[in-house]
């Protein structure tokens, strides 16, 4: 398969175990806090089912990586909504500890360019899971904290590899039509080397990674930015310029 260009940039594989580590550590502690908080940005979710969520797709990654292909046919969301699959509730923060831990062993046991069972169309070795699993442990991080009111920014530097993943992963393989249209978008981070310009047209979406001049901007934090293309928070944290119903756009387009 080919090497996607974000790759020459990403975090090495160190950085990614330590803040994977840190993610779900932190997850883990917030087990035993009040489970039936609401997360408020995401309807009728709470941060034991944020907890079970992130539990499951951890579980069903490390046991697809150890076979060699998907434990269930169907995919993630089917595999995990399984009554014999959810996982024991009354000791959350132990189960999420095994699962978190199952998983850095699956992954971080290879090196970063051994070829393993991959989600991806184009990206087939052990880096894919080292940054989409971090990224998916840093952003549901932040998801549970919120429901108790604690939310910490993700770190900069992370925050610019998860805007990155968002459009060369998700968008490019699994949104590209959806987000087909028209307009363009520049975003720009203030604490943290990142720009991107994001162009519609009518068969999907161009992202490149550079300065440019859009029919809206929006500037933020690293952190702000990546909250607000994963449809955590709202563009209102960040400073707009332009037709910022684009931005609204970009939002209705991604469904959490």
């Amino acid at each position: 398969m080919n090497r996607p260009y974000f790759l020459e940039r990403a975090l090495t594989p160190e950085l990614y175990r330590k803040s994977f580590a840190e993610a779900t550590k932190r997850i883990a502690e917030l087990a035993v806090n009040d489970g039936r908080a609401d997360i408020p940005h995401i309807k009728d979710w709470t941060a034991e089912d944020a907890i079970i969520h992130v539990g499951l797709v951890f579980s069903f990654v490390s046991q697809s990586i150890h076979q060699g292909s998907p434990v269930g046919e169907q995919g993630v969301a089917p595999w995990a909504n399984d009554p014999v699959n959810q996982p024991d509730t009354s000791d959350l923060g132990q189960w999420f500890t095994t699962v978190a831990e199952d998983l850095d062993e699956a992954i971080w046991s290879h090196q970063a360019d051994d070829q393993i069972w991959t989600s991806s169309k184009r990206m087939d070795t052990a880096e894919f899971w080292m940054r989409r699993m971090t990224q998916e442990a840093e952003m549901h991080r932040w998801d549970i904290e919120a429901a108790h009111g604690e939310s910490q920014a993700i770190r900069p530097q992370m925050a610019i590899d998860g805007i990155d993943e968002f459009y060369d992963f998700f968008v490019a393989e699994r949104l590209s039509e959806a987000f087909a249209g028209e307009g363009s978008v520049h975003l720009h981070a203030t604490d943290a080397e990142g720009e991107w310009m994001i162009t519609r047209n009518a068969t999907g979406v161009v992202v490149e990674k550079k300065h440019g001049k859009g029919d809206v901007a929006a500037r933020g934090t690293a952190s702000d930015l990546l909250l607000f293309v994963w449809n955590r928070q709202s563009y209102s944290t960040l400073e707009t310029f332009g037709n910022t119903e684009l931005l609204d756009d970009h939002q209705r387009l991604l469904q959490v």
